[in-house]
């Protein structure tokens, strides 16, 4: 798999790989290896996904700390 994918080429690569292995003509071995790619490229979405989702809990954080925000309302 290229390792300079975005996550929305990795995305739409991997609704592409799903649409194929929905084609009832693929033989065994395409099925299996469009699976495999399918697997890679969910594996670096959900990785992609994970370190945004880290991102922006760093920066509510320091905005928490900027702001001085305790959660409960009474400033």
């Amino acid at each position: 798999m290229d390792k300079n994918l975005t996550f929305e080429q990795a995305d739409s690569r991997l609704d592409e790989a799903v649409a194929r292995l929905e084609n009832t003509q693929l033989s065994l071995k395409e099925s299996v290896d469009c699976y495999a790619e399918a697997c890679e490229l969910l594996g670096f979405c959900m990785q992609e996904l994970m370190e945004s989702k880290g991102k922006i809990e760093d920066i509510n954080a320091k905005l928490n700390g900027i702001c001085n925000i305790d959660g409960d309302g009474n400033d």
